[in-house]
């Protein structure tokens, strides 16, 4: 015998229209505006399918990464068990790894690939709302809000963000499964649903609000409180957990701000929402990242806190709107709030936050002017289509704009300095540029003015590090990758790089050392095994360095200096037919030092 279903109603319903009109259910008008929107969504985002990779978080994920090169066993297991930039991100890797496999490392298939994935999230947002509110035009509002709002540029135009667009997609086909269950009672939608929040949270660790999403779509649909209720939501809850858990224990670079009481901090989460309301309407001034506010506060700030809690308190009173807008500010403040949870030590206000979040926002936007198209003043109904178009064409602009500001790291950085010139991170990823372009002197300037700014930024020790190294001053290098490493412990590029610098200074025991950490921390680092080659081979352990070099070889089969060194311990050795060998690859790969040793060891051409 089927048991009872428990009876679930619609949340806000809408009056009936005439056949013709947008919100029809039978009609294939939406499909095909839907798909106008998809058009429209490329050809606004598609000037930065051109633009270059920026220098915060792109490096290490995706220019430096090796192991994205290439489909293993090994490489698979790699990405499962070490974090990305201190975020355990396993898919976000191999999206990366997909991306180089059909684009051999062009920086444009990373692009398309984000637009492609935001195109999807588009297309989900549309099906999910329309779903929602029985409605076509409230989806179509929320989603075209969704795919040309200026704000979303920064998710979309930086590679490094493809853990937002990834967990949002997941986020979205779960919460989509979750209603088809609400909807059928079956229990194979919820299980693909948590299968999906699983997903979701190997992408992004702040997919860990969508339980709490869950309930309100609960209330959307007005079921009741339940046992099942509960019970349903359990896997989602213990996979949430689990992310927190291991969220927490590999974030280990980011530094509390100083100065900031508790009170201070939550006044600052009220500032930061305040400024996420103001700018879904008024998207200017729009920078990569925003300037800490210093203490004490202005007054305003005070009056943050209460303008949010009347804001949630008309929420409620207000009958008639009550559940559009508990569900769409519900929605925005519970998807937002893992940004925040861990009291602002990593940034406290940036626009990639709000990508999911917003769109509470939008369908609280879209129903108010819903319900205008749907009343009796014809007048009322002309303006709201007018201002609904003024802000589509204004946005789309914007939106084409703000892409042009992400052309490479320096024009996005200066366009960051420029609005917030206190940012250190700003001047930190320009310096890293400069230097990856040969400006030392430039990066030198930028990544001094991220020190002053604020004296523990590890990452501008870290290049100040290399700039020093590649000038000759080995002591300056040292000192600079001292302090990164007190600071980063587990870091293991701050470990390669003392170590390079310590064979600089002849100190071959003490970068073997730094080097053999460096890769129990990642295996992947062709660098690191070239570097303890050439260690060894100064230790006088050329078996240990051929070990060494062979592997840096595997990773990176065009690594002339490896050939090289691995040819000098060859020769150690006295396998002098193997030695030319590799010189001879090491010369046709472009190392001077190997044509050297070919003359000199009288190798045969």
């Amino acid at each position: 015998m089927t048991p009872a279903r428990p009876a679930v109603r619609r949340g806000p319903r809408y009056a009936a229209a005439p056949a013709s009109a947008i919100g029809a259910r039978n009609s294939s008008l939406p499909w095909q505006i839907l798909f106008l929107i998809v058009a429209g969504t490329f050809a606004v985002h598609a000037n930065g399918l051109g633009n270059g990779f920026i220098y915060f978080d792109d490096p290490e994920g995706v220019v430096d990464n090796v192991s994205i090169r290439e489909f293993s066993a090994a490489n698979i297991g790699y990405w499962f068990t070490t974090p990305l930039q201190f975020m355990y991100t396993p898919l976000v890797y191999v999206s990366y790894a997909i991306d180089y496999m059909f684009g051999h490392g062009a920086i444009g298939m990373y692009h398309f690939t984000n637009l492609i994935l935001h195109l999807a999230n588009v297309v989900l947002v549309f099906l999910l709302f329309r779903r929602l509110t029985e409605r076509a035009f409230p989806a179509c509002f929320v989603a075209v809000a969704f795919a040309i709002h200026p704000v979303n540029v920064d998710t979309v135009a930086w590679i490094s963000a493809r853990s937002n667009l990834l967990a949002t997609l997941f986020s979205l086909a779960a919460i989509s499964l979750y209603v088809r269950y609400l909807e059928s009672w079956r229990w194979r939608p919820l299980v693909w649903s948590v299968v999906l929040f699983g997903l979701a949270a190997l992408s992004k660790s702040t997919a860990v609000a969508l339980p709490v999403v869950l309930f309100l779509v609960d209330f959307w649909l007005c079921r009741g409180p339940s046992r099942r209720l509960l019970l349903e939501k359990l896997p989602f809850f213990v996979i949430a957990a689990i992310t927190v858990l291991v969220g927490l224990d590999v974030r280990q670079d980011v530094v509390p701000q100083g100065g900031y009481t508790v009170v201070d901090r939550i006044l600052l989460t009220c500032s930061a929402l305040v400024d996420h309301l103001v700018q879904s309407v008024y998207p200017v001034h729009l920078s990569f990242a925003y300037e800490y506010p210093r203490t004490p506060f202005p007054w305003y700030f005070s009056v943050f806190p209460l303008v949010l809690a009347a804001g949630i308190a008309a929420a409620w009173v207000v009958r008639p709107v009550r559940r559009i807008l508990v569900f769409g500010l519900g929605f925005f403040v519970v998807t937002i709030a893992p940004t925040q949870a861990v009291l602002l030590i990593d940034g406290y206000h940036a626009n990639r936050y709000v990508y999911l979040p917003y769109l509470g926002l939008f369908l609280v936007f879209g129903y108010l002017v819903d319900a205008v198209l749907r009343g009796r003043y014809r007048v009322l109904r002309a303006g709201a289509i007018g201002v609904t178009a003024v802000f589509a064409i204004l946005f789309a602009t914007l939106t084409v704009i703000r892409n042009t500001a992400w052309k490479n790291t320096e024009t996005i950085m200066s366009d960051a300095i420029a609005k917030e010139p206190g940012i250190a991170l700003a001047y930190n990823s320009r310096g890293i540029a400069r230097f990856r372009g040969g400006d030392y002197t430039g990066a030198t300037s930028d990544l001094e003015r991220t020190v002053k700014l604020d004296p523990d930024f590890v990452l501008a020790h870290h290049y100040l590090g290399l700039i020093r190294y590649y000038n000759g001053d080995y002591t300056g290098a040292l000192r600079e990758l001292d302090y990164e490493v007190s600071r980063l412990p587990t870091f293991a590029v701050a470990y390669s790089e003392r170590g390079k610098t310590k064979i600089a200074l002849r100190d071959y025991s003490g970068a073997y050392a730094d080097l053999s950490t460096a890769l129990t921390y990642d295996p992947q680092q062709a660098e690191a095994y070239y570097s303890r080659g050439v260690a060894g081979i100064g230790l006088d352990k050329p078996q240990e360095a051929i070990s060494d070099l062979n592997a840096a070889i595997g990773l990176m089969p065009e690594y002339a200096d490896a050939y090289y060194q691995r040819g000098v311990a060859e020769s150690r050795l006295g396998d002098t037919g193997a030695a030319c060998a590799d010189w001879n690859t090491a010369a046709s790969l472009g190392n001077p030092d190997a044509t050297t040793s070919l003359t000199d060891n009288h190798c045969a051409g």
